[in-house]
């Protein structure tokens, strides 16, 4: 699955650490400049189901 995550630097970063407590992230691309609204960013992931344990 690939999700878009755009915001902040900070809330870029929380909603990462929490998508990792239920998702395998695979790939993270880099930081693209928001063109519309300054001071935010968006990233790329491509998950996938996180095994059980």
């Amino acid at each position: 699955m690939r999700i878009r995550i755009d915001g902040t630097r900070a809330e870029i970063v929380d909603a990462l650490f929490r998508l990792r407590l239920h998702f395998a992230v695979i790939g993270v691309s880099r930081a693209y400049p928001d063109r519309a609204r300054p001071h935010h960013w968006r990233i790329y992931l491509t998950t996938s189901r996180k095994p059980p344990t």
